[in-house]
């Protein structure tokens, strides 16, 4: 009861702070070129502070296939630097920065078991993220959020101890389950759509992008529900490659052909 006088009291105030920040929702704010310069320090400093591998074939492969895939991602990133490390470190991760700065890890590699196509897909998805600036859009959304949450504070500053409490606690769930993790996820089925159709045109066949996916689920049976995830069920994610894997596989069949070689049947 007290909850639901609650809402009614200040419930102009919470319309008026999301409509805000649902407004500016998805919208890049920062410079990209200021963006790209911090990444390119923050990836200088990784390279010194984390193992690097020694495996040249790792550092190889993964050399060759993020530069087939950059070469087609070029169309939408026009005079990227890209650089591709490969970390000596066991947990099966990938990561690109603005500026074109990617890291894989050698956990990622084993996972694969060195599968090309594989680690293309997730080569792929990462450069779709740089792609779409997705990292300055998350950014950009935080201090939208921070913003929202000096507005509400000081919209109840003469408000009781409780109600200003009570406010804080709404606002910090409603923009995480409401906000912060739907556009999350929402920029992982953006980044698997054109990283699936980037790993195809480098000629890379896509369904390695299932197999992949399928590994990573592994055989976990108890799963976070997807609304308080910040990415796809792992099922979801699967359904939804499948459902653009004969776009991907005429593009890769295309390619292939275009490159002298032999397609997968």
């Amino acid at each position: 009861m007290q909850n639901s006088r609650f809402f009614e009291k200040y419930l102009s105030y919470f319309l008026l702070i999301f409509l805000f920040l649902f407004s500016s929702c998805g919208t890049a704010m920062l410079s990209d070129e200021s963006l790209a310069k911090k990444s390119k320090t923050q990836f200088s400093q990784m390279k010194k502070s984390e193992p690097l591998s020694n495996n040249a074939s790792h550092k190889a492969m993964v050399q060759r296939i993020g530069k087939r895939i950059a070469g087609v991602a070029q169309v939408d990133l026009p005079g990227t630097e890209w650089e591709f490390v490969v970390f000596d470190i066991r947990e099966p991760n990938a990561f690109a920065m603005p500026g074109g700065k990617v890291g894989v890890n050698s956990g990622l590699i084993a996972l694969a078991n060195g599968n090309e196509d594989q680690i293309a897909a997730v080569l792929g998805h990462e450069i779709a993220h740089v792609a779409f600036r997705h990292s300055n859009k998350r950014m950009s959304q935080a201090m939208g959020i921070a913003l929202g949450g000096v507005i509400l504070n000081s919209a109840m500053r003469n408000k009781s101890s409780t109600d200003r409490m009570l406010a804080s606690g709404v606002y910090g769930l409603g923009t995480t389950v409401g906000m912060a993790l739907p556009f999350s996820r929402s920029q992982e089925q953006e980044a698997d759509h054109r990283g699936l159709y980037y790993a195809a045109m480098a000629g890379y066949d896509p369904r390695g992008a299932i197999s992949f996916w399928k590994k990573m689920q592994g055989g976990k049976k108890r799963k976070m529900p997807q609304f308080l995830s910040t990415h796809p069920n792992p099922g979801n994610r699967i359904d939804f490659l499948n459902a653009n894997m004969d776009r991907a596989l005429a593009l890769y069949r295309d390619a292939k052909i275009a490159r002298g070689e032999k397609p997968n049947p």
